[in-house]
């Protein structure tokens, strides 16, 4: 019966039924670890625990917060992650983001990686956790962002594992890598009042727009001057936005990276790209 009125406090206030459901689970398992299986099984929630839920389930229909900011936590890879206002919540898409690295480090005998905006750390995260024979350097603009992905890190006990460090694009970086890997900001600015609430005034802004009208600022960027941190026979590779693709890999062709090649994620969309640096 409770699950009932959870679920109506959300279509109350307009949300989607699958939204409502979803987000309702997520914060079961997140506050009591209470899962379909409990739910099957009759397990009831005390009252405590109800009246817990209905004051989480406000906040996030009154606010439009998204839940993974109120708990503080998501999930990627299967796997929990700190999260808060400084850091993107980690989507499904970067998943393949990640699967598709890992493919490219069985080319390699001990594959080293820089990651290029890590926000909470969910990539170097999950591809150590994936393959412990790497080396991973991890960088971004935000100091506040490294913390939570050292916090990330240390939660996970691969923090010695993983060099967190600030750096705008390479401006740190000193050393050569078989890959280097990001999901940089890629929204133009003026297109900021199409995105969802929950999006445009809680997730930083910093790590979301580029200032050009194409989203390719840190594209090009990172395109531009990857030669200079890339091993013989390394690859870049990244997510993109829908309907960038093929912008980043005329961007790759004339800066003579060779293999290019994109790929689509669980909704046909173009969501990777990667190429070979051209020795």
């Amino acid at each position: 019966m409770y699950r009932k009125s959870f679920i109506d406090l959300y279509l109350t206030n307009n949300f989607d039924l699958n939204e409502a459901k979803s987000e309702i689970d997520f914060i079961l398992d997140v506050l009591f670890n209470y899962g379909y299986k409990d739910f099957i099984l009759g397990k009831a929630l005390e009252k405590w625990q109800t009246d817990k839920v209905y004051k989480v389930i406000e906040k996030r229909v009154k606010s439009r917060k998204p839940i993974q900011q109120i708990l503080g936590q998501a999930y990627f890879y299967k796997r929990k992650f700190f999260v808060n206002e400084s850091v993107l919540i980690p989507r499904p898409e970067t998943e393949l983001l990640v699967s598709k690295v890992l493919e490219l480090c069985e080319n390699f005998e001990n594959p080293k990686i820089l990651d290029i905006g890590t926000g909470s750390g969910c990539i170097p995260i999950s591809l150590i956790l994936e393959k412990s024979n790497i080396y991973i350097d991890s960088v971004d603009i935000s100091y506040e962002a490294i913390e939570i992905a050292k916090k990330n890190a240390l939660f996970h006990n691969v923090l010695n594992g993983i060099k967190f460090f600030k750096s705008d694009i390479f401006s740190n970086v000193k050393n050569k890598y078989n890959i280097i890997v990001s999901n940089p900001p890629y929204i133009p600015y003026k297109d900021k009042e199409t995105l969802q609430v929950e999006v445009k005034n809680f997730e930083p802004s910093l790590a979301l727009f580029t200032k050009d009208d194409l989203g390719m600022e840190y594209y090009e960027k990172i395109i531009e001057d990857a030669y200079n941190y890339l091993l013989p026979d390394g690859y870049i590779i990244f997510e993109c936005g829908i309907n960038q693709s093929s912008i980043i890999k005329k961007y790759l062709e004339s800066n003579k990276y060779k293999e290019i090649n994109i790929i689509k994620d669980f909704n046909l969309n173009d969501r990777i790209v990667l190429a070979k640096i051209d020795n």
